[in-house]
């Protein structure tokens, strides 16, 4: 009886991701198919495969960031702040997804906000983002 009751715990353990209604798949490879799409133009499949990625890799800067910057070529500014905004609390040191906000804060209207991501990824070494500080402050007399 032990040993079946021991069967029966092991197997609602590996059952139970199955049972809620967890994503099965490979999320490098859902990324990959992501990246496939987004260098074709087509960015609403590729953030549906970037969505189905984070949905097993929730704590990826990497997946934040890359869905965050197709939704900003996309011209859905809110949902790139968001997901950048993700990025840079899962991997504060991340000077790409501090530029690419910044990017986004312009198009949102949040200059101030822009100014200051641009220059904490100018404080990480992001070249980009010390270009941008120094274009921002030349475009608005700062």
């Amino acid at each position: 009886m032990t040993r079946l009751c021991s069967m029966v715990v092991v197997l609602l353990l590996f059952a139970t991701p199955v049972l809620a209604g967890q994503p099965k798949g490979d999320y490098k490879e859902l990324y990959r198919r992501g990246v496939e799409f987004n260098k074709q133009g087509k960015l609403k499949e590729a953030i549906g495969y970037y969505t189905k990625a984070l949905a097993l890799k929730s704590d990826s800067a990497e997946l934040y960031f890359v869905r965050g910057r197709a939704y900003l070529q996309s011209d859905q500014m809110q949902e790139s702040a968001d997901d950048l905004s993700r990025a840079v609390k899962l991997k504060p040191g991340y000077a790409e997804a501090y530029n690419q906000r910044g990017v986004t804060y312009i198009g949102l209207g949040k200059q101030q906000e822009a100014l200051v991501d641009f220059n904490k990824a100018c404080g990480l070494g992001h070249q980009d983002g010390c270009r941008n500080a120094k274009k921002f402050k030349e475009l608005n007399g700062r």
